[in-house]
């Protein structure tokens, strides 16, 4: 008999219309590199990133939403796990999960704010400001496929779909 395949626990409605969104308007700003529209997403993605982070601070603990940090020695534990070839499902992002949507959520929050001061009269034509604006979108664009690996090896370690639970809503 085979075994059906474990179905990941759908992401809340908000988390998962928010992921998306962010990760459109992300999308299209790095091949939109400049001008009033790319200002107007990136102002948008990081309104949406704080949205993000409110609602999982105001998530219950457990839930998908939580953005409760993992122990030091949760993290460790997952990581021995991983280097074993095994996963434990989680109700949300695992403990590398968490620290890597953490990351990406600080890179857009920080490009947001870059974005903005460069616009200001005081920062008006800065060099170093704009140089750290680009370094910051790099830093996002490595990490980006850094993210979808490691979904794609969760996914594989878990025998589920994480994209699918990002998309289906129950």
């Amino acid at each position: 008999m085979v075994k059906a395949p474990v179905q990941a626990p759908a992401w809340a409605l908000p988390v998962r219309l928010i992921h998306w969104s962010v990760a459109a308007l992300v999308l299209v700003n790095l091949f939109n590199e400049t001008g009033k529209l790319h200002r107007s997403l990136g102002y948008v993605a990081a309104g949406l990133v704080v949205l993000r982070l409110v609602y999982g601070l105001l998530s219950a603990a457990g839930s998908s939403a939580s953005l409760r940090p993992p122990s030091f020695s949760q993290m460790w534990a997952h990581v021995r796990e991983l280097m074993r070839g095994e996963a434990t499902p989680h109700a949300g992002h695992n403990p590398l999960g968490y620290w890597m949507a953490l990351a990406l959520w600080a890179l857009i929050l920080a490009l947001g704010v870059t974005g903005w001061m460069t616009r200001l009269d005081e920062y008006w034509g800065e060099e170093w400001l704009m140089a750290l604006h680009e370094q910051l979108a790099f830093v996002l664009q490595a990490c980006i496929p850094l993210h979808l690996a490691g979904v794609v090896l969760m996914s594989r370690l878990q025998r589920v779909s994480l994209v699918r639970a990002m998309i289906r809503p129950h």
